[in-house]
């Protein structure tokens, strides 16, 4: 007897009954006349809905496509709204959101909850939580301004770590990232040298000095490259970061065609970081290449990676090598015990001390920076120039959120010291020691610059944290894998 299933209308023979054949024709139409109205720019996204709906519906049944996405897409969202006036970042916050939608959707029917019994996850939760009640601060700028500065600030941190520890739970994933992070970083490095030797476009330079991001990216009519992403000083402390990252899988146990790739990566990236004129990201291969060479075990590597340091600290501080090199002579500069930036920097961090001394919880997020500017900016906090990422989540959670962010940072480095510390796999002990490098550097960057706030760095932590987390795991079923070969 056959089965009724094959009797009942499904895919394309929906289409031969009349209701949706009727339904199909008038949204065509509606279509068509809008886009007739609307011109192309109405046109181009009319025409994307359809596929739109398509991908939100294939994040929602398996999220772990909106993480990737999340990851590749905030290396490309900057630079997208110089080209196109888009809110990219909401259309990424959709995405994840999305993402966490379907996440909750399967672990309702799976009902297992092993992924939210971690350490690491549950403080991640910790601060989340705290920023969530920052709404509730007397001194808060708002829930607008709350919604678009907590996002750098925790948001996107605890969807990354949520999504990663239950779906990325196969050791090839950690390959998968590493190599995301290094193409897409050759890109950018490649975007900014075509701006250095061919010039900026015109999208760029309206970026540049229509909307008045030339003062800080054009120094003496040298320009700092920023390729497609949001400023100088954040391209400069990513690419540098990759220069770490592939500096120490060059040193792994890697085959010859690996290796040229990651030198590769470390000539381009190291170039990008030149260019950029970003003086305070040398603190990454400073304090990145310490915890790496700690880590390693090996004191040859110790030794010789102090002398290096040492003597480039020398050459830059008391000597003139390379300075008719602009980049050299602008990284020279940030050892200089005079710097104008630095001077200004401290007297603001005196005017925020005095201000918050009597807000313990700080000024609300959104306050302070970018956000603070354009929702509240007649307040202190919006006129005075945070600069570093410490300093502005001081200003906006005051000391009691400062001390319980900074205990979080300081787990992270701590356990994940550790776990590569632990881990016994050559290949992947070299690649946890990469993140981990990375992620200390960007720690001491931090006091400098907002690095953790932005794309890309923000959303590439939140899922580089938890893969070193899930790397004892990765190492087991490593070695499983080679007992079974044998």
């Amino acid at each position: 007897m056959p089965n009724t299933v094959f009797h009942q209308a499904s895919g394309t023979l929906w289409l031969q009954q009349r209701p949706v054949q009727l339904l199909v024709l008038g949204v065509t139409l509606l279509l068509g006349l809008a886009m007739g109205l609307g011109g192309l720019k109405l046109a181009v996204p009319l025409a994307l809905v359809p596929l739109a709906v398509l991908f939100m519906g294939l994040v929602v049944v398996r999220p772990q496509v909106g993480l990737w996405f999340g990851l590749v897409f905030s290396f490309l969202a900057a630079g997208l709204t110089r080209y196109l006036a888009i809110p990219w970042g909401l259309l990424l916050d959709v995405v994840l959101v999305t993402a966490v939608v379907g996440w909750g959707i399967h672990q309702l029917l799976t009902q297992d909850w092993r992924v939210v019994h971690n350490g690491a996850l549950l403080l991640s939760g910790l601060w989340f939580g705290f920023v969530f009640l920052e709404l509730f601060n007397p001194e808060s700028p708002g829930p607008v301004a709350w919604f678009y500065a907590m996002r750098g600030g925790g948001f996107y941190t605890i969807i990354g770590f949520l999504l990663t520890f239950t779906y990325l739970r196969d050791p090839k994933y950690l390959g998968w990232f590493l190599e995301t992070v290094f193409v897409l970083s050759v890109l950018g490095a490649w975007w900014a040298l075509r701006q250095k030797l061919l010039g900026t476009d015109a999208a760029e330079d309206y970026w540049l000095y229509v909307e008045g991001h030339h003062d800080e990216h054009v120094l003496h009519g040298v320009l700092r490259t920023f390729s497609f992403y949001s400023d100088a000083g954040q391209f400069g402390a990513s690419q540098i970061m990759v220069t770490l990252m592939g500096s120490i899988l060059l040193l792994g146990p890697f085959s010859k065609k690996r290796k040229l790739w990651y030198l590769l990566v470390i000539v381009f990236t190291l170039l990008g970081f030149l260019y950029s004129g970003a003086r305070g990201a040398l603190a990454v291969p400073v304090a990145g290449g310490l915890l790496y060479m700690l880590l390693s075990r090996n004191f040859k590597v110790l030794f010789v990676g102090l002398v290096i340091m040492v003597a480039s600290y020398g050459m830059l501080k008391y000597t003139y090598v390379l300075h008719s090199f602009q980049p050299v002579a602008r990284l020279r500069t940030a050892l200089a015990p005079d710097n104008p930036s630095l001077l200004a920097r401290l007297r603001n961090q005196v005017t925020l001390g005095d201000y918050l001394a009597s807000r313990p919880f700080g000024g609300g997020i959104g306050s302070a920076g970018y956000w603070g500017e354009r929702f509240n900016p007649d307040s202190l906090l919006a006129q005075t120039p945070t600069d570093s990422y410490y300093v502005r989540i001081w200003a906006e959670t005051g000391l009691v959120g400062l001390a319980l962010h900074l205990f979080v940072l300081g787990y992270f480095l701590g356990k994940g010291s550790a776990i590569a510390w632990q881990i016994r796999h050559p290949r992947l002990r070299a690649q946890v020691l990469a993140i981990m490098a990375a992620y200390c550097g960007v720690l001491l960057a931090n006091y400098g610059n907002q690095v953790f706030l932005q794309f890309p760095t923000g959303v590439m932590m939140a899922v580089a944290l938890p893969l070193v987390f899930l790397a004892p795991y990765y190492d087991e079923q490593l070695r499983n894998e080679k007992n079974h070969s044998r």
